[in-house]
């Protein structure tokens, strides 16, 4: 049996977006089972990989948003995870993306990022998010430009190392869906 989600199911044009706290999501299947696709930097380690899960699990259980499992509509393929994440030591909340490999230049990454931060200004009513992204991570740097972010003061975390903060503006966001909504018209 079914049962409703407990949490938020995003859509947009090709992609659907739901948590892996969803007790009917099936994490071990998606990530950790054998042949699974890789895409956490602790891919190759499968206990740090059922770490990492984990603690993207709880993290919707603690602060009640997290990274979203990025589906094909078509397909029904995973390709990835994204969203909002504000672990302990973080600055203010972020929002994260990690693609599978293999699903990168498509566009994917850009309209995922777009439907969450839609969601978090207009459900959340956040005002400001930001990204942190190593200077020399060129993809996700551009990703960054074209959402319109702007990069602010490098970030030092005993984890991650130096990161840029990259700042995601509420009313860039909220003119490019507006445009977008006029051009549906």
């Amino acid at each position: 049996m079914t049962s409703a989600p407990r949490y938020p199911v995003l859509e947009t044009e090709r992609l659907l977006l739901a948590s892996p706290a969803e007790p009917d999501f099936d994490a071990v299947a998606q990530y950790l089972m054998p042949g699974a696709p890789t895409f956490i930097d602790a891919a190759d380690d499968k206990d740090a990989l059922w770490w990492s899960l984990a603690t993207m699990i709880g993290h919707w259980h603690l602060r009640g948003y997290g990274h979203f499992a990025v589906f094909e509509k078509e397909s029904g393929v995973n390709i990835g995870l994204i969203g909002p994440w504000f672990p302990q030591g973080w600055p203010e909340p972020e929002l994260a993306w990690q693609l599978l490999r293999g699903f990168d230049g498509r566009g994917y990454a850009t309209e995922a990022s777009r439907g969450v931060l839609h969601w978090l200004y207009r459900e959340k009513k956040w005002v400001s998010v930001i990204s942190l992204i190593a200077d020399d991570n060129h993809a996700s740097v551009a990703l960054a430009c074209r959402l319109e972010a702007e990069p602010e003061d490098i970030f030092s975390h005993p984890l991650v190392g130096d990161v840029r903060i990259w700042r995601h503006h509420r009313d860039r966001h909220e003119a490019w869906y507006k445009a977008q909504e006029a051009r549906a018209k």
